[in-house]
């Protein structure tokens, strides 16, 4: 199975690879590409290295009309409906093992007049370069999983579990991307609590928030770059509690690999809030 799909910020998408008259004939930016930086050493063969970064990603796709020629304005004009409306444009690449998309905007867009078949060359301009991958990537850290599901079949025996309370208080979070995220991590109270803590056990890093909280009490702790941020919801309504922080916290992303989390809460009985991560997995290319 194979999918490349244009998807616009209200939703509306083309498959470029089964789409009956819109067809991808090629697509140039999607690898891994860094800029290093150098400098020549004096009287030396060769050069030092600085240092190297991912830049902005541009992707270039360039696309044919199928079908009778008087078809293609019309399905030229389906196209630049998607394309055209200067949002957020989501590509997305589906293979049988991988499920991943990127976002950027449409720098350009070239439609050559009075040639069959007819091509339009589309260029994305995307400001963070990394692909992500589709769908949830929410870990309970704290809380009741699910294990309800259905087609269900219940030994007559041993039964079978509805659900399971997560009550270790380190638990392992793995990221298999190529580099470090930022998360979202989210307490809502079960019982009063004060001071939620959490803290990755390979750094030492933690982050501590002094609040105090009742049932239904919900604090987010956001520590993406750009989007840092702490915000607590009390009563239906939601504060900022940037400020509330102890100073010694630190906005700590989730790293490649294996990251052990502990909680923790000032005061409040064993099981006193649900607790989950949320981060993207990200990749340097496909």
């Amino acid at each position: 199975m194979y999918k490349l799909l244009l998807k616009s910020a209200e939703g509306e998408t083309i498959d470029l690879y089964h789409d009956e008259y819109i067809r991808l004939v090629s697509i140039d930016g999607i690898g891994f590409k860094a800029a290093i930086s150098t400098s020549q050493l004096y009287d030396t063969d060769g050069t030092r290295f600085e240092g190297n970064h991912l830049e902005q990603r541009g992707i270039s796709l360039i696309v044919r009309y199928k079908g009778a020629r008087w078809r293609h304005e019309i399905h030229k004009n389906r196209l630049m409906r998607l394309i055209g409306n200067k949002g957020i444009l989501q590509i997305r690449y589906i293979t049988d093992n991988i499920d991943r998309y990127i976002e950027g905007r449409v720098e350009s867009v070239t439609t050559p007049p009075n040639t069959f078949p007819m091509n339009t060359q589309i260029s994305v301009i995307c400001p963070d370069p990394y692909w992500r991958n589709s769908g949830d990537n929410t870990v309970i850290i704290a809380g009741t999983e699910c294990l309800f599901e259905f087609p269900l079949v219940i030994p007559k025996n041993t039964g079978i579990e509805f659900g399971r309370v997560h009550s270790e208080t380190i638990v392992s979070v793995v990221n298999n991307g190529f580099v470090e995220s930022g998360a979202v991590f989210v307490f809502t109270a079960v019982t009063a609590c004060t001071d939620p803590c959490i803290e990755n056990i390979n750094t030492g890093e933690h982050m501590r928030v002094n609040v105090s909280m009742v049932t239904g009490d919900r604090l987010e702790i956001c520590t993406e770059k750009g989007k840092k941020s702490i915000r607590f919801t009390h009563g239906g309504v939601t504060e900022n509690y940037f400020n509330y922080r102890t100073a010694d916290s630190v906005f700590f992303p989730i790293y490649p690999g294996e990251n052990l989390l502990r909680y923790s809460f000032g005061s409040g009985d064993e099981h006193v809030a649900d607790i989950t991560c949320t981060f993207d997995v990200k990749y340097g290319g496909i």
